[in-house]
C-alpha cells in the first residue's frame, strides 16, 4: 500500500491539474478532521475519533509568475512534481487551505537580541551625551520594529496550505507520510508542522464558524 508497483504511464497535462486545483469545494470544517487529541509523542501525531490517526504537512507556497523557466525550481517542474504525486501515492489524503497568523518570531527573537545590545551599551556610564543619544534613537528604533511585527502576527493572515495524511496506526501513519514526503519531489516540497501550528489548525477546524477549501480528489 501507499506506491504503485508499476507505474502507470501519464502525460503532463497543465489542463487537467489546473481543472483540478479548482475543483476545491467549501465545507463545513467541523465535518472535515473530527479529532480526539494531539499525542505527546515524536511528530505529535493527531489521534482521531475514529481511532485511527492523522498527521499534517505544510506545502510552501509557490509563485509561478517569478519562477525560472528551467531548473528544480521552475514552474514546469512544480506542476510535474505534483501531477507526479497525484498519479502515484495511493493512500487517502487532502489538502486543505486556511487563512493563520502570519509567524513572526524570527523577526522578533533578531531584534529583540539587537535591543539586548543596545541596552548594555546604554548602561555604560561612560557614554558621551551624543553617543548615548545616538543610542537611544536605535533603542527606539528597535521597539517600533518589535511593535510592527506583533501587529503583524495580529492583523495579517496569509493562506496556507496544509497536507492532511492519514494511517491505520501510527506505523502505517509514519509510513505514509514518508511515502508523501518521498513522491512528491525536489519542487514540492512538503514540511512538518509545528505543534504550535497543528492547535492553530485544530482549532479552525473545530470552530463552525471557519470554513477552509478542500481539494477533490
Amino acid at each position: 500500500m501507499g506506491l504503485k508497483t508499476q507505474k502507470q504511464k501519464h502525460t503532463l497535462n497543465l489542463k487537467a491539474v489546473k481543472n483540478k486545483m479548482s475543483s476545491r469545494l467549501p465545507i463545513p470544517v467541523y465535518h472535515f478532521l473530527p479529532y480526539k487529541d494531539i499525542l505527546n509523542r515524536k511528530g505529535y501525531p493527531i489521534l482521531l475519533q475514529d481511532d485511527t490517526y492523522a498527521d499534517l504537512l505544510n506545502l510552501p507556497g509557490k509563485d509561478l509568475d517569478f519562477l525560472d523557466a528551467e531548473g528544480a525550481n521552475s514552474s514546469k517542474s512544480i506542476i510535474a512534481d505534483f501531477h507526479t504525486l497525484l498519479s502515484t501515492y495511493l493512500e487517502d489524503f487532502d489538502i486543505k487551505i486556511s487563512q493563520l497568523p502570519a509567524d513572526t518570531r524570527v523577526q522578533q527573537a533578531t531584534w529583540g537580541k539587537e535591543l539586548i545590545k543596545v541596552e548594555v551599551q546604554m548602561s555604560d556610564d561612560s557614554l558621551d551625551e551624543r553617543h548615548y543619544n545616538q543610542l537611544l534613537q536605535m533603542r527606539q528604533t528597535i521597539l517600533r520594529e518589535i511593535s510592527l511585527e506583533k501587529d503583524v502576527v495580529s492583523d495579517i493572515k496569509h493562506q496556507e496550505y496544509t497536507a492532511v495524511i492519514y494511517g491505520k496506526t501510527l506505523a502505517a501513519l509514519e509510513k505514509n507520510r514518508r511515502d508523501f514526503i518521498a513522491n512528491a519531489g525536489l519542487a514540492f516540497t512538503p514540511e512538518p508542522v509545528t505543534l504550535e501550528r497543528k492547535k492553530m489548525v485544530l482549532y479552525q477546524i473545530n470552530n463552525p464558524g471557519e470554513t477552509l477549501e478542500l481539494e477533490e480528489k
